[in-house]
């Protein structure tokens, strides 16, 4: 019984110590949403990584976190796709690589070409659909982006393939115009 808890008692403290890892709290900055991504730095990458933690050896990148939430309200949806602060880091704090940076930011650029297209199929659906069938259109969206970020990173070797990089610049700024009428949060609906 004894040895049981203090088995509990260190996992309640590890659980405690880990949870700052995910969620900088001592310097915490709410999230920004996709309109003002112009306006982020490295600098605002202040997520805590765990310790001696790398990619595949090289301390020499960056992580960033993205979401998309969706609001519903009397006359419209809104569906806003944020970068979080807090949640995203740069693992060695010396590097202010633009090309870093540049990467990192495509990776938004990809989550929000996904809120594009989710705002896209519910002004489609002309007003017949459900929070149900919106959720199921998130689902969608979710899986397509995990797809694309996935495949950014492997193309081009997380930003050090430059001619990949470059690739899906291209790639996602054609595909991110091609959906300019979607870029509004909002869609104007009927009532749900």
């Amino acid at each position: 019984m004894k040895l049981n808890l203090v088995v509990l008692f260190a996992g309640v403290i590890l659980l405690g110590a880990a949870i700052p890892f995910d969620v900088n709290y001592f310097n915490y900055s709410k999230p920004v949403p996709y309109a003002q991504w112009q306006t982020i730095t490295l600098n605002d990458f202040k997520g805590l990584k765990k310790p001696a933690m790398t990619m595949a050896g090289f301390s020499e990148f960056a992580f960033i976190k993205t979401s998309r939430e969706i609001f519903f309200h009397e006359n419209s949806i809104e569906v806003i796709t944020y970068f979080h602060p807090s949640r995203s880091y740069v693992f060695n704090k010396d590097i202010r690589s633009p090309d870093l940076l540049r990467h990192e930011i495509y990776h938004f650029h990809i989550a929000e070409y996904c809120s594009r297209l989710l705002r896209k199929e519910i002004f489609d659906s002309k007003n017949i659909f459900s929070r149900s069938l919106i959720t199921d259109f998130e689902n969608k969206y979710i899986e397509l982006e995990n797809e694309l970020q996935r495949k950014y990173d492997e193309d081009s070797e997380h930003g050090y393939i430059m001619m990949q990089q470059k690739v899906w610049e291209i790639k996602m700024d054609g595909l991110l115009s091609s959906l300019e009428q979607f870029a509004e949060p909002a869609i104007a609906i009927n009532k749900l």
